[in-house]
Order: C-alpha cells, then sequence, then structure tokens
C-alpha cells in the first residue's frame, strides 16, 4: 500500500470481493471488540487505512444487541486505532 500520513488508503481487492479481510485484519478487530458486553459486532468488510500516529483501521460491521428479545442487527462504521507500540482501541464507531 501507498501509505500517506493523514490520507485513508482504501483496500480496493477486499471491496470488489476478490479476497476476504486478511488474517491480520480480522484478528485486529476481534481483539478490538475481545471484552464488549452487551452487543456482539462481526466484521463484514475492511475499507481501509489511515496513517496517522500510528495507524487507523476502517471497516463495515453488523452490530446485533444481545437482548431476551430479538432485535434487527444494524450496521456499523468501526475505526480502529493501533498505536506505534501495537496498542489497539476503537477510536470512532457509528451507525450507518
Amino acid at each position: 500500500m501507498n501509505m500517506v500520513p493523514g490520507g485513508w488508503e482504501i483496500d480496493v481487492k477486499v471491496n470488489k470481493n476478490l479476497s476476504g479481510m486478511s488474517a491480520e485484519q480480522m484478528s485486529l478487530f476481534e481483539t478490538a471488540f475481545r471484552n464488549f458486553e452487551g452487543a456482539k459486532y462481526t466484521p463484514l468488510l475492511y475499507i481501509g487505512s489511515q496513517v496517522v500516529a500510528g495507524i487507523q483501521h476502517a471497516y463495515i460491521a453488523e452490530c446485533r444487541l444481545v437482548v431476551p428479545h430479538p432485535v434487527a442487527p444494524t450496521l456499523v462504521k468501526v475505526v480502529i486505532y493501533l498505536t506505534p507500540d501495537n496498542h489497539i482501541s476503537i477510536s470512532q464507531m457509528s451507525a450507518i
């Protein structure tokens, strides 16, 4: 990838469904949501990455609330921040 500081690098091959998400992209998402309670997040699409002081990774995910009565799932945009020393956090999450 040609990473430009502050710019988003779109992973075109994934978005065109030529291949699925890489093991690294899946692992990053699963690690970020490991301790979440009350909802189950499933990554559907890896959008791309952005170089900042570290790297941000953007995903589209399905959100299913864990409640006694079924509720329709929603789609969310999730941005996961990977620091230069490999700490992972969710920096943004919004319904789409």
